[in-house]
């Protein structure tokens, strides 16, 4: 069969709370492999404005659907919360179906989707594909990607999928944008601590970009920051002018190339999200503060194999715990931080996946 005779529909959401990942690791691998298929399609629920426009700008379709809400760690649900989740899947078959003609795959990525709703979807697609990395639920897929790094990767979907199931699990198959194979070969050294990177990723719903801005402002250092509030970022005429009273600091609302920038930095402060995965293939150290509850395991894994620091709970964190952290940080510790990032993460996980598909 050719490759104008299959299409991919992607499943997947994005807010201020759970962020912009799930949408961002989807767009790279739909990059990766629109040779593969006649056509692309996103199908949300839940997307930011100016993200719907950035994925549409590269020519592939979204489907708005009135489904299911993310629900994070929720899974006794009422009778009203039920009825969405059939909607959802509803409206989904009923996109999907409209291409009955073809041969049709569905990529899931999303936390509140599980077995049940992949059975119900089943009978109108060849292939399912889902990335997960919270291991808390049954999956009825034929692929499962698990990017992130944990001691016990092998068992941990033992009992979540089936055996005929193709499991990629580890960094080695890291969703990333080329952006980050092609920067990394200019990576450098880390001799001294002079450039950071402040990321939250794209929507920092408590703020923690101003909590580290703050407590560096305090002090009197002369580091250059450069800032970046990202898309779904609902603070970022606060963190613009917060920018605007530190010297050496530029703010950007949104940048193009994040592996260029990250190039640049000696060290980065931001969350434990997916960019952990992208600053560790580009070598870049960083103190890191927890954004939400599926971030405390994955963020605990790397800092315990020196990729990051680990400063806990976010909303526990004042200003000067960031700044207390930079100041115990020395060139040999940044230079080792670096060498097991960079060991870590080679940016050909995309490569890889595309070639399982």
């Amino acid at each position: 069969m050719s490759k104008l005779d299959k299409n991919l529909f992607i499943r997947t959401d994005a807010d201020i709370k759970m962020g912009t990942g799930h949408v961002m690791r989807c767009f790279a691998l739909a990059e990766s492999v629109k040779t593969k298929f006649a056509n692309i399609f996103f199908i949300s629920n839940q997307i930011p404005k100016n993200l719907l426009n950035f994925i549409e700008s590269k020519g592939y379709k979204v489907y708005l659907i009135h489904g299911n809400t993310y629900k994070e760690g929720q899974r006794n649900l009422t009778k009203k919360e039920k009825r969405i989740i059939e909607k959802d899947v509803s409206e989904c078959k009923e996109i999907i179906e409209s291409y009955k003609d073809q041969m049709n795959w569905l990529l899931v990525d999303h936390y509140g989707i599980d077995q049940k709703w992949e059975n119900e979807i089943r009978s109108c697609v060849k292939k399912i594909i889902v990335i997960d990395h919270l291991a808390d639920r049954k999956h009825d897929c034929d692929i499962l990607i698990d990017q992130n790094y944990y001691s016990n990767m092998k068992r941990r979907y033992e009992k979540l999928v089936s055996r005929k199931c193709l499991q990629l699990l580890g960094p080695k198959f890291a969703l990333l944008r080329p952006e980050f194979k092609e920067t990394r070969k200019k990576t450098r050294k880390k001799r001294k601590l002079q450039r950071i990177l402040i990321s939250f990723g794209g929507s920092d719903p408590m703020n923690q970009t101003s909590k580290a801005l703050r407590g560096i402002k305090d002090t009197d250092s002369e580091f250059i920051i450069d800032v970046i509030a990202g898309k779904a970022n609902p603070h970022k005429k606060t963190i613009k002018k917060l920018c605007s009273s530190i010297p050496n600091v530029s703010f950007y609302p949104y940048i193009k190339n994040m592996a260029k920038i990250m190039l640049k930095a000696d060290l980065a402060i931001g969350g434990g999200g997916s960019t952990t995965w992208e600053r560790c293939c580009m070598g870049l150290p960083a103190v890191v503060s927890i954004l939400s509850d599926n971030q405390c395991q994955i963020t605990k894994e790397v800092a315990r194999i020196g990729c990051v620091i680990n400063l806990g709970l976010a909303n526990s964190l004042k200003p000067v715990d960031y700044v207390d952290t930079l100041k115990r940080l020395n060139p040999k510790k940044l230079q080792d931080m670096s060498k097991r990032c960079i060991s870590l993460v080679d940016g050909k996980g995309t490569e890889r996946v595309s070639r399982k598909i």
